[in-house]
């Protein structure tokens, strides 16, 4: 990773650099080509429950920042038209942003409908946000949880490449 992306990253983890300007400072990076693409890594689904899209936006970010594909799911997106969106077998991610405890009964569905739908076992689940407690995002299923949304794009890139490597052998 560049020194560049890295000291945004730790500027953002630090406080030191502010939401908006971590996440404006990113695109340009990306556009300066300092931040690749990883091909081997698929495609992240990004949405979030509500009105409130910064959660997802920032997920976007961070997963572009270690080289998903990323797609940003309409803040309008069913539960259904998730799923849909999922069935490419390209995608390997699902991260899901809930901001209200309004929202939270329908994202502890996805784990079940992913499996229903027959493409659980291929798709790291994230669901965070305010809402979304440890206790929260065990019940949901989630193979990858965080207090902080760094912490969890760690971890699911740490989960997307320890099951392609359980692929290949």
């Amino acid at each position: 990773m560049a020194d560049a992306v890295q000291e945004l990253l730790d500027g953002l983890e630090s406080g030191k650099v502010p939401l908006l300007e971590f996440m404006r400072s990113a695109k340009r990076l990306q556009d300066e080509g300092l931040i690749a693409n990883d091909p081997s890594l698929g495609t992240a689904i990004v949405t979030c429950f509500g009105r409130h899209s910064e959660g997802r936006d920032l997920m976007s970010v961070l997963l572009m920042i270690q080289g998903f594909t990323v797609v940003s799911a309409d803040r309008d997106s069913t539960l259904d038209d998730i799923i849909e969106i999922c069935r490419d077998p390209k995608v390997t991610v699902l991260c899901m942003s809930v901001q209200t405890t309004y929202d939270c009964p329908e994202s502890l569905q996805m784990s079940e409908m992913l499996k229903d739908a027959g493409i659980r076992d291929r798709i790291v689940l994230n669901i965070g946000g305010a809402a979304i407690s440890e206790n929260v995002a065990s019940r949901a299923g989630c193979d990858a949880y965080s207090k902080t949304a760094i912490g969890s794009v760690n971890m699911i890139k740490e989960k997307v490449q320890k099951r392609s490597v359980t692929v290949l052998t």
